[in-house]
């Protein structure tokens, strides 16, 4: 089995942070398509702009960073809520430590507007108008009364292990009336542009694919069309470190996952994701995480 089948998002829920599209199973067609919980550990990499098939609102549990959707850019901290209509551009990169935690309710929102009694669907509609390119409240806006629906649906959730469920159902609809009535938190323009964001997507997502094999600059550099000494400085200025940091850490992120998920050997991860030795891996996991391969293990199954 190779690195790329152990990160099957059917068997693991990893997903590649540069994948653009990355749609969730809609095949039950009820109005609430799925609840998630996503813990990430550092070290972070940089997220890609990407969609989904329908809305998702999510709660930061815990950790920091930044969020932007539609073009827009937000600081987030605990407590914060974020919804992201289907088919809306948006991206999160994560700061806390030790880890970032989200809670994520997933809307089918056709569903839920067939669902909805006729006489409450203009209500209905106007509530999904309201929020065509996104929102995101900060925890000090009221955000407070979304973070308590959520957590009583995921608690609901973990007894009854279904999501075709009354409760869950009415825990859905008082959750979309709360997001009538926020405040909406002003935004900001994303540091450093979309477009040089955008120009450095394809060499992220030579990366993604290339990651078990040795990686040079310059043929990141080649991915976007730029000279090589070019393309550091708008990498740079992009993501805030050289690029092959990133590269260390993009492996370093993945092998976190493998180390969490699977009962590979170090030795056999540190392969899997690219490193030359088990030096290497050791000393760039240490770097970055604080620890060594093998304490993070342990102490991630305590």
């Amino acid at each position: 089995m190779n690195g790329r089948d152990l990160f099957d998002e059917a068997h693991t829920g990893a997903t590649d942070p540069h994948q653009s599209v990355r749609d969730y199973d809609l095949s039950g067609g009820l109005p609430l398509a799925g609840l998630l919980d996503n813990p990430w550990y550092p070290p972070y990499v940089w997220d890609s702009l990407h969609t989904h098939n329908c809305m998702e609102i999510g709660v930061c549990l815990c950790g920091s960073g930044r969020i932007g959707i539609a073009g827009r850019m937000w600081r987030f901290r605990t407590g914060s809520v974020a919804v992201v209509p289907r088919g809306v551009e948006h991206l999160q990169n994560n700061e806390g430590m030790p880890l970032t935690h989200w809670r994520y309710v997933l809307v089918n929102e056709a569903a839920w507007l067939e669902a909805t009694p006729p006489g409450m669907r203009p209500a209905a509609r106007r509530i999904l108008e309201r929020m065509p390119q996104g929102v995101y409240f900060a925890p000090d806006s009221g955000a407070d009364e979304i973070t308590a629906i959520v957590s009583a649906m995921f608690r609901r959730f973990a007894q009854c292990r279904t999501l075709d469920d009354l409760e869950l159902d009415a825990g859905l609809r008082v959750l979309m009336a709360l997001l009538a009535r926020m405040p909406e938190d002003a935004g900001e323009i994303m540091p450093g542009g979309g477009q040089s964001r955008r120009a450095i997507e394809p060499a992220l997502q030579y990366v993604s694919d290339n990651y078990t094999q040795e990686i040079r600059v310059e043929q990141m550099a080649a991915a976007c069309a730029m000279s090589e000494s070019y393309f550091r400085k708008v990498f740079q200025s992009a993501t805030g470190m050289p690029p092959l940091e990133y590269v260390n850490r993009y492996r370093v992120n993945r092998s976190v996952q493998l180390l969490s998920m699977t009962d590979e050997t170090v030795l056999t991860i540190a392969g899997m994701t690219g490193f030359p030795s088990i030096a290497t891996y050791n000393r760039n996991f240490r770097r970055y995480v604080g620890q060594s391969p093998a304490q993070w293990r342990k102490n991630a199954r305590k």
